[in-house]
């Protein structure tokens, strides 16, 4: 049989090479893919009966090697007839076994010898194929219904795959795309991301929109210590597609992570324009800038997002960001906004309801808690309906309950300090100084330096008449808060311990002057607007027995309350009088502990 040379390729050769693209796979794995693989997940054996068992197939295998030499060095493509039968057959190669045909007929022609465009061509479409079996084993990933070992089988083979048709074909962008996703998997090589993600970007010089695609993978695979190559890379996806959303968001949060809030800001603002709507994007920028303290920055951020769009999730966002700068009229309008748009949101009623018992409406938190919990029945076991219901126990004076709460919402984290100092406080209110005691002392356990804390258990201490170990908390507080008068009530644990040290019965623990500078610096604290602290400063006067200036700043105490109409004037007026008989304030308050056990509601019987 004379075969044809290698400058003459057939009219079919040609047609495949020219049309060599139509071959090749779409960029996404393609649903065809999926169906065609087989129902086991498992990839067609190449044992099994295929169309690839051909008289001609057969007849390569048969053909001699003396022949094969022979044609070679007479410039003979040996191999011709397997690469003109492999053109044919790939035209309607789409199953397993027909791609498994027309691999084993490149190969075969490959081995027999080819040369000049033939052999490039041969490798081109034997690259193809192999990519299109990878892309069928990927599918069948998706088949393994949580087999994982099967996953993991197919998955290292179709990077063997993915190896075979790069080795024939190095320009295929889309393989060294796959080698990486594949690898960016459990157990995959990070060095083979960053080598197939650089390929594929030297490929694409002249696609730069995909290029921006294969910036941000590598860009998401580089590891700790290199933040400078992982933003270089999501400048260089960026600058390639100014709208490739994921490289803004990303770069965003590097941004975020170097304290450059203004880049990041410009990042978000992008990728909102783009959309508006996405809640995901949004709610990862602004809780961000709220650990950052910018607040003020994350408003702007979704004032310029609800501008573009009005979404019900962008106005409860920003709801929740007005409630943490104590802005209840501007958050409550929000969250009318929301629920205006989508009224059967249970997280903005339960939000709105929260806002209702501060304004003393309860009427309105019922209201907003029943219909969440009828709207979604699950969220009466939320944190959020539960503390909800807490506030709205405390604000009927229905303590037992409000403590129940609490204590449900501790035991779901025990390491919640603030839910402990909350359920203390709710202890002191229900006069029970001791239980609070011991709720605060298991805080003090893991931080000793809890300012807030230390002052609440000092408080409690007075209550129980324990003034030595009050003081010694009152201490500690003042000598870990310094001057910081900004995050701490640092006149409130001034003042009482100012006044403990001045009107204690107990004649060890009273310090006149320590009183009195501790006194002043409260008064200076607050501008001497406080009735209650103008009396604390007159009482250490009176203990240093300077009674010209107790009286002095005992009738500034009593002049401002009565414009205030503080609640204590009478008490005010009563301390006055005391110093103007020439006699010091003496008091020992000890609350008697509230004895009514607290049932819990396991324990309550329905009558």
């Amino acid at each position: 049989m004379i075969r044809s040379s290698s400058k003459h390729l057939t009219l079919l050769a040609l047609l495949c090479l020219s049309g060599s693209l139509l071959f090749a796979p779409s960029p996404a794995f393609s649903q065809q893919a999926a169906e065609e693989s087989p129902q086991t997940g498992e990839p067609a054996s190449p044992d099994a009966g295929t169309q690839a068992e051909t008289p001609q197939a057969e007849a390569a295998d048969e053909t001699e090697p003396a022949a094969d030499a022979a044609d070679a060095a007479d410039g003979i493509d040996a191999g011709q007839d397997e690469l003109d039968e492999a053109a044919i057959l790939r035209f309607d190669a789409k199953s397993a076994r027909e791609l498994e045909a027309v691999e084993r007929l490149l190969q075969t022609a490959i081995k027999k010898g080819l040369s000049g465009e033939n052999a490039s061509f041969a490798k081109k479409m034997l690259g193809s194929v192999l990519l299109q079996k990878s892309q069928q084993l990927i599918a069948a990933m998706g088949q393994t219904a949580g087999n994982r070992n099967r996953a993991i089988q197919l998955r290292d083979e179709a990077l063997r795959t993915l190896e075979d048709a790069l080795k024939n074909d190095p320009e295929l962008v889309e393989a060294h795309l796959l080698v990486a996703r594949l690898n960016m998997l459990p157990g995959g090589d990070k060095d083979a991301i960053t080598a197939a993600t650089s390929s594929a970007i030297d490929l694409l010089a002249d696609n730069p929109v995909e290029r921006s695609a294969a910036y941000l993978l590598r860009a998401l695979t580089w590891g700790p210590g290199n933040e400078d190559k992982r933003l270089a890379d999501l400048d260089a996806a960026i600058k390639d597609d100014p709208k490739n959303r994921e490289a803004l968001q990303a770069r965003a949060a590097v941004r975020l992570q170097n304290q450059d809030v203004a880049g990041a800001i410009e990042d978000m603002e992008r990728v909102l324009a783009e959309d508006p709507t996405n809640l995901q994007v949004a709610q990862t920028v602004v809780q961000k800038l709220a650990d950052l303290d910018r607040v003020d920055d994350a408003l702007e951020l979704l004032s310029k997002a609800l501008e573009a769009k009005p979404s019900e999730g962008l106005y409860r966002m920003r709801a929740i960001l007005y409630r943490m700068q104590l802005k209840e009229e501007e958050a409550l309008a929000d969250l009318n906004k929301a629920l205006a748009m989508q009224p059967q949101d249970p997280i903005s009623l339960l939000q709105r309801a929260e806002i209702s018992v501060a304004r003393k409406n309860l009427q309105a938190a019922k209201d907003d808690l029943r219909a969440a919990e009828r709207i979604a029945p699950g969220v009466a076991a939320a944190e959020q309906a539960i503390f909800v219901r807490c506030l709205i126990a405390i604000e009927e004076g229905r303590m037992a309950d409000a403590i129940n709460e609490m204590k449900t919402l501790i035991d779901r984290d025990p390491t919640n300090d603030g839910r402990k100092l909350q359920l203390a406080n709710l202890y002191l209110q229900d006069e029970r100084p001791r239980q609070a005691i011991e709720v605060l002392s298991s805080i003090l356990d893991r931080d000793p330096t809890n300012v807030s804390v230390l002052r609440s258990r000092a408080d409690a201490y007075l209550s129980v008449g324990d003034h030595d170990k009050a003081i010694e908390d009152y201490e500690r507080a003042i000598k870990v808060a310094g001057d910081d008068s900004t995050n701490y009530d640092l006149s409130g644990i001034l003042n009482n311990l100012a006044w403990v040290l001045a009107t204690s019965p107990q004649d060890s623990v009273r310090d006149g002057a320590r009183s009195v500078e501790l006194g002043e610096r409260a008064v200076e604290l607050t501008d001497g607007k406080e009735p209650h602290i103008l009396s604390t400063l007159a009482a250490g006067y009176a203990e240093m027995g300077n009674f010209e200036k107790a009286i002095e700043w005992s009738s500034k105490a009593v002049e401002v309350g009565k414009a205030q109409e503080h609640e204590q004037l009478q008490q005010l007026e009563e301390e006055l009088q005391q110093y103007r008989a020439g006699k010091p304030w003496r008091e020992k308050q000890e609350t008697e502990e509230n004895a009514v056990p607290i049932l819990s509601p396991e324990d309550l019987i329905d009558t």
